[in-house]
């Protein structure tokens, strides 16, 4: 289930590190297209659920990682951006891929999930890769490189890790709905808390609303910290909209908060 995968495979923060890499550097047109074909290949077996054909688009050092990751299958996905490095030999792709959540409110609405991923040249080919070297911050704590657990002679237990569900609740709402006075000006807010070792990135999903301005004032939380979802109504002239939820996307333990809205 991809609940189960995104900790494990795809959603890891150490893929993003800052590079040298001028963003805007533009890709010969030839190696774009080579790495989008790859790339286009490797997540259409994921949407096919094949994944063992997909194993073709993996790196070899990153083979037994991907062997004993559970694999997620997406709906559909497209192909958002990429960032060059190294002479063009290294990529750092964002696809958003469409997937369901098992979170009340959304079961049956389809979502778009960003997953990024990390792309090297190998004999002339491009292949999905994560850096086994370089530590990296995890919703499980701070992973070491492998050669670090080499000197140790002996890799950690996971018999402590916590469950998917256990960081779903280490990020919570301080409450589920917002009530607002549907004739007159009113606003209510909703707080989020992070009390997750590591950090979560958080993304806000509400329909168009008349009269209705919802604003999320951070999008990044560190342990302890908090960031808060703002529901501001002006009533005049406006239709009174029926209840209605909005999501909070919660990266990269794959949570979504839903939040009712109400007008009475």
């Amino acid at each position: 289930m991809l609940r189960e995968f995104v900790p494990a495979l795809l959603l890891i923060p150490g893929l993003w590190a800052q590079t040298q890499t001028n963003a805007f550097e533009k890709a010969p047109p030839e190696v774009d297209a080579a790495l989008r074909e790859r790339i286009t290949g490797f997540y259409q077996d994921h949407v096919d659920g094949k994944f063992r054909h997909a194993e073709i688009y993996v790196a070899e050092d990153t083979k037994d990682f991907y062997y004993t990751a559970n694999k997620p299958t997406y709906l559909g996905f497209r192909i958002d951006s990429i960032v060059y490095s190294e002479n063009f030999t290294r990529a750092k792709a964002i696809v958003v891929c469409k997937t369901r959540f098992n979170v009340p409110g959304f079961e049956d609405k389809p979502l778009d999930a960003p997953i990024p991923s990390a792309w090297k040249v190998e004999n002339g080919e491009w292949f999905w890769y994560v850096d086994q070297n370089v530590g990296r911050e995890t919703p499980f704590g701070r992973m070491r490189p492998a050669n670090e657990a080499a000197q140790n002679r002996s890799l950690p237990s996971m018999a402590g890790a916590p469950t998917v569900e256990s960081l779903w609740k280490s990020v919570q709402a301080d409450k589920k709905s917002v009530q607002l006075n549907a004739h007159g000006s009113s606003s209510d807010q909703v707080t989020i808390t992070n009390t997750m070792d590591g950090v979560v990135t958080l993304g806000l999903r509400a329909p168009q609303v008349a009269g209705l301005k919802i604003a999320l004032d951070r999008t990044e939380l560190k342990k302890g910290e908090q960031a808060k979802v703002t529901f501001a109504w002006e009533a005049a002239q406006h239709p009174i909209p029926p209840p209605f939820r909005v999501g909070v996307f919660i990266e990269p333990i794959n949570l979504m908060i839903p939040i009712l809205v109400q007008t009475e």
